[in-house]
């Protein structure tokens, strides 16, 4: 059965940075990785990025985190990491990252390393770099870039290493792969959760990682439901509880309000004015219905289509 929902590829994104930041450098980014004094710490600042960056809060599948670390020199650097993981090319993106770039820059005074992964299913687009001449100024722009459809013929390689950032490339690729094949997604899905079990990770890993490949391959009730007993049945064989049924509700409840605020931002960015009765339907949508939507505002936005719709459901 096709899928037409869209994929929520940047609060799991978000979410699996913030707890393997240092594991997402090693393996990403093994170079820049081994030049920071990891002794030392570092410091999230997405606050201050979020004021740099307010007009890219649109529905735009991306995630930002800016990073403060220090390098092995001794002077304190900080460390853009953009995280693409939008489905599809974007022709401006290179000019977005410069500008991000140049903006904490003259923020805070430090250098800045930009860091890219591409997350989308285009083959063919790669962008590295930002090339400009004119009047005799020219800029050149290079920023590392790792796409993850590259690591589609390393399956072998990623499901043997202790990595938790293999099993993350293993659950977006097969979300890009099923993301229209839904009986196809159940099985991925599950096989994926069953190797994490099979791994003897940690009951915490466990928890998170399955909470990624939860939230990029999402199903329809009638076959999450299924999965769902699939997974019952394999901590019964295992004799372990880790996935309980609060866990299960509250990754369900943070996807429905996280697709809830996507909605709601998207309108006001776009400034259609929302009423109190509009938002309180909009509140009381299920996620497969928040999903659809979104779908929808994003060929139309007017207050007209959206009161119909929500009218209609």
């Amino acid at each position: 059965m096709p899928d037409s929902t869209q994929t929520p590829f940047d609060t799991p994104w978000k979410d699996i940075l913030d707890a393997y930041f240092e594991e997402f450098m090693v393996f990403f980014f093994p170079e820049v990785h081994a030049q920071i004094d990891w002794s030392r710490g570092f410091e999230f600042m997405d606050g201050e990025l979020q004021q740099l960056t307010k007009e890219s809060e649109t529905t735009r599948l991306h995630t930002d985190k800016l990073v403060k670390v220090y390098w092995l020199d001794g002077s304190e650097q900080l460390v853009f990491l953009h995280v693409e993981v939008q489905c599809q090319k974007e022709d401006v993106f290179p000019d977005r990252v410069f500008t991000y770039f140049a903006r904490i820059r003259d923020k805070f005074k430090k250098k800045v390393v930009s860091l890219v992964v591409l997350g989308d299913d285009n083959k063919t687009w790669k962008p590295q770099s930002l090339e400009e001449e004119l009047g005799g100024c020219q800029l050149r722009f290079n920023f590392p870039t790792v796409k993850l459809l590259e690591y589609k013929d390393r399956k072998k390689e990623l499901e043997a290493s202790t990595n938790p950032f293999a099993y993350v490339v293993l659950s977006h690729l097969a979300a890009l792969s099923t993301k229209r094949n839904n009986t196809n997604r159940r099985k991925e899905k599950f096989a994926l959760t069953k190797r994490l079990y099979e791994k003897g990770l940690d009951r915490q890993d466990i928890i998170n990682l399955y909470r990624f490949a939860d939230w990029v391959m999402t199903l329809p009730p009638e076959l999450e439901a299924g999965f769902q007993q699939d997974l019952l049945d394999l901590e019964r064989g295992l004799n372990v509880a880790y996935i309980t049924s609060i866990e299960r509700s509250g990754i369900e409840k943070g996807r429905i309000q996280e697709r809830r605020e996507t909605v709601l931002r998207f309108l006001h960015k776009r400034s259609v004015d929302v009423s109190p009765q509009v938002q309180s339907k909009v509140e009381a949508l299920n996620l497969e219905q928040l999903q659809e939507l979104n779908d929808i505002l994003m060929d139309s936005c007017s207050i007209e289509d959206l009161t119909a719709w929500l009218d209609s459901h």
